[in-house]
């Protein structure tokens, strides 16, 4: 065999080679993708079979005896609470006004831009009423806080108003913000002039009593903010459509 023929040979024999190596990290390639697959499906069913239960106060944002501010949350003296609407729990056969209907399917308008499936059953029974709160806050220093709900434990021995952070939570509510600029909590992913479901996945921080308390910062000296069924709960949400009034266990 001539030098050329064995040159040829050489090569042939290499591209089978690249051939049979470019086909192995195809298979390699496939089977990740496989494998990352099943692990994000296992994964999503275990978020789906942690228990959720209310972790803070007042999911429904009732408001105190004074009708003024909302009971089981604390408040920045420089924010102004003011109850928009009450939305009852009843269907609008039974009730409730085609007003807020009206309202409840603009809040699901905005949120789907977010996830498309979400219907927030605007004219169905629900388990819980709820109620919209507008936050208005003026002169405020920048970094300022503004609200968060209490501890469903406030109160109670070995208690406190924070969160304490030993385990998977879900922070979130429906937030609209109309001026201004705040950022955290369960205003996370807050959009000027849109209703958002607004949420946060803390895990664990295995640090011995580690607590957050769970307000917003006001970013700018002032604004306005709308929202509704704020809080916190054990477990993973990922969705909105599973956020409205938590069972909390007493």
């Amino acid at each position: 065999m001539s030098t050329e023929q064995q040159l040829a040979a050489v090569v042939s024999a290499a591209n089978n080679l690249t051939g049979v190596v470019t086909g192995k990290i195809g298979e390699i390639d496939r089977a990740l993708e496989a494998a990352q697959r099943t692990y994000r499906e296992q994964l999503a069913s275990l978020d789906q079979r942690l228990p959720r239960l209310a972790l803070t106060q007042n999911f429904s944002m009732a408001p105190d005896a004074t009708g003024n501010l909302i009971e089981g949350w604390d408040i920045h003296q420089q924010v102004t609470t003011t109850k928009l609407r009450t939305v009852t729990n009843t269907s609008q056969k039974t009730g409730r006004p085609s007003a807020d209907v009206d309202f409840m399917r603009q809040v699901q308008a905005d949120v789907r831009e977010q996830f498309p499936d979400f219907d927030i059953r605007a004219s169905e029974y629900w388990r819980n009423g709820i109620h919209v709160w507008q936050m208005k806050w003026t002169d405020n220093a920048v970094s300022a806080w503004l609200a968060y709900p209490k501890s469903v434990d406030d109160g109670k021995l070995s208690g406190g108003r924070p969160l304490l952070m030993n385990s998977t939570v879900t922070i979130g509510a429906f937030v609209r913000l109309v001026d201004g600029e705040i950022g955290g909590a369960w205003s996370t992913g807050a959009e000027k002039g849109k209703w958002r479901w607004c949420s946060v996945v803390m895990q664990p921080t295995r640090m011995f009593g580690h607590y957050w308390v769970i307000h917003p910062m006001c970013v700018t000296a002032n604004g306005v903010v709308e929202v509704m069924l704020a809080g916190a709960c054990t477990g993973v949400v990922t969705h909105p459509a599973d956020w409205s009034c938590m069972l909390a266990l007493d």
